[in-house]
């Protein structure tokens, strides 16, 4: 073969090669930007929170779009932008303080280099009206936590505050706005602070569509709730930590351990109530299903054990209750499904756990 023919030759292996290797999906990479919307008609909320339009790209290359038209009486969080393989999520805002009460209908037309598209937004404003899920909340120490479902009864924006409510109730915000969806408020008794009692107190939540009184009753006394080998504090081992934080609301704190680089120990306090749970998994961050193995409970917790043992019981009195202790490791004393902390020749923190 002379040398013409073999570069011939050669470019064509080359050619063949560069066939055989190309994608079969690089043709799409090749398309130009194409313009695709979420939604072409949309009944609006008037929250940005709720009311979006998501922007992408269905084509190739980067796309780039501009809002031509929009009604004056919504607020966009942009007018351009660009996308190439990421969605645009266009926040929509209703001006309330520009309209009357009424039904409205305008559209928002949005241009670019992938095509146009024209999307029909409407509106029915009426005037906002307070509505809360519950008129009377009780509660007691095993049930220290729940939420309150706030609602827009109207339309528009509910504005809303928390204007009297006891000292002894903790609310994770005190304020906010409602559309058309409720709004979900965690609070929790701060028994902590309070003597034994019954106690009845109101909350009383203000807003511009009205306000409202909610009757709150509380029973707070010492009981037997120290169970061992089985739990404290209405939870019981085996509990998940999602079944916990549903009791008791979200943790003080959180933190894990992972011994010997083997499985993950998760742990999780309420200091207010002298709770300290551990949940062992084999994730760092999947353990909302990993099984509670160990409560430990200190100062403030009152719970008792049915034999009448608790934080402040003395050493006498617990061998009087249990007799001499399995074992003693330094300041533990370890009974059946139970070991008492002692400092001062009193008890002043247990640990449950299974065995």
């Amino acid at each position: 073969m002379n040398k013409k023919h073999l570069l011939t030759f050669a470019a064509a292996v080359l050619l063949i090669a560069a066939a055989c290797n190309k994608n079969p999906g690089s043709s799409i990479d090749n398309r130009g930007p194409v313009l695709s919307v979420s939604a072409t008609d949309m009944q609006l909320s008037g929250s940005s929170r709720y009311d979006r339009i998501l922007i992408a790209n269905a084509g190739g290359g980067q796309l780039q779009w501009t809002v031509l038209e929009k009604p004056s009486w919504i607020n966009l969080s942009e007018l351009t932008g660009r996308v190439t393989q990421d969605t645009f999520a266009l926040k929509l805002q209703t001006n309330f303080a520009v309209l009357e009460y009424g039904t409205y209908e305008g559209i928002i037309r949005i241009t670019s280099n992938g095509g146009d598209a024209v999307i029909t937004v409407r509106l029915i404003y009426k005037a906002p009206a307070l509505g809360i899920d519950v008129p009377i909340i009780n509660m007691d120490r095993h049930y220290t936590y729940s939420e309150l479902e706030i609602r827009n009864l109207g339309g528009g924006e509910l504005t809303w505050k928390i204007d009297k409510a006891p000292e002894w109730l903790k609310f994770e915000y005190t304020e906010g706005s409602v559309f058309d969806r409720p709004e979900r408020v965690p609070f929790r008794a701060r028994l902590r602070i309070l003597p034994y009692g019954q106690y009845e107190e109101d909350v009383r939540i203000v807003s511009n569509g009205g306000e409202h009184n909610i009757k709150v009753y509380l029973t707070y006394e010492r009981e037997v709730e120290v169970f061992p080998g089985i739990g404290a504090a209405n939870i019981d081992l085996g509990y998940t930590y999602t079944m916990v934080q549903n009791k008791l609301g979200k943790p003080d704190r959180n933190w894990y351990e992972r011994p010997e680089k083997t499985v993950f120990i998760h742990h999780f306090t309420y200091d207010d109530y002298g709770l300290h749970f551990s949940v062992t998994t084999n994730s760092m961050i999947l353990y909302g299903s990993g099984k509670v193995d160990y409560i430990e409970v200190y100062a403030p917790y009152d719970g008792l054990t049915q034999e009448g043992i608790g934080i402040g019981s003395t050493t006498v009195e617990l061998t009087k209750a249990y007799g001499q202790p399995l074992a003693k490791d330094g300041n533990k004393w370890l009974y059946q499904g139970i070991t008492y902390v002692i400092q001062s020749n009193k008890v002043s923190g247990m640990i449950i756990k299974e065995g």
